[in-house]
């Protein structure tokens, strides 16, 4: 009776596992092939990838010789966007609440973006979070990464 009940408790286990196991697979195949994408697309440009990161849904890589941001958003017809390090003038952390206006408060961020102003006045707006696209759950991840990589890029853009 109890190897039974074992057996039948590890099956119930695994049953639901499994899905779980599959998806984080699934996600992890998705994050090396957007990462290979941009290593491809950059060598293409002849950009060198001195440092890249990926977070669910997003690759970002900095080529500190030319002086470039590289980004890539997952999809199917995702475009490499690159911003010339040069160029910049400012960059601003732009937490947003339903409304737009900037917040502070986690719970009520949107929207989680850089917005980059350069020398010539326009402004490229880089999303690191959009509630409607990405999960609630990266929210603070997104939010240290999109201040970590605002840093990164002021700093060689001024160097």
């Amino acid at each position: 009776m109890d190897t039974a009940s074992t057996l039948m408790g590890l099956g119930l286990l695994l049953l639901f596992i499994a899905p779980v196991g599959f998806l984080v697979y699934t996600q992890s195949t998705k994050d090396k092939k957007r990462a290979k994408k941009l290593a491809f697309l950059a060598g293409e440009k002849g950009y060198k990838l001195d440092e890249t990161e990926s977070v669910l849904g997003l690759s970002l890589a900095l080529d500190k010789t030319a002086k470039k941001f590289i980004l890539l958003r997952s999809g199917e017809e995702a475009k490499l966007q690159v911003i010339d390090l040069k160029n910049i003038l400012k960059i601003k952390l732009h937490k947003a609440d339903e409304d737009g206006k900037m917040t502070s408060s986690l719970d009520e961020m949107r929207e989680i973006s850089l917005v980059v102003i350069t020398k010539d006045h326009s402004e490229k707006k880089l999303i690191f979070y959009a509630e409607e696209e990405d999960p609630v759950t990266q929210k603070a991840e997104r939010l240290d990464r999109a201040i970590y990589w605002g840093k990164t890029l002021q700093k060689y853009s001024h160097s």
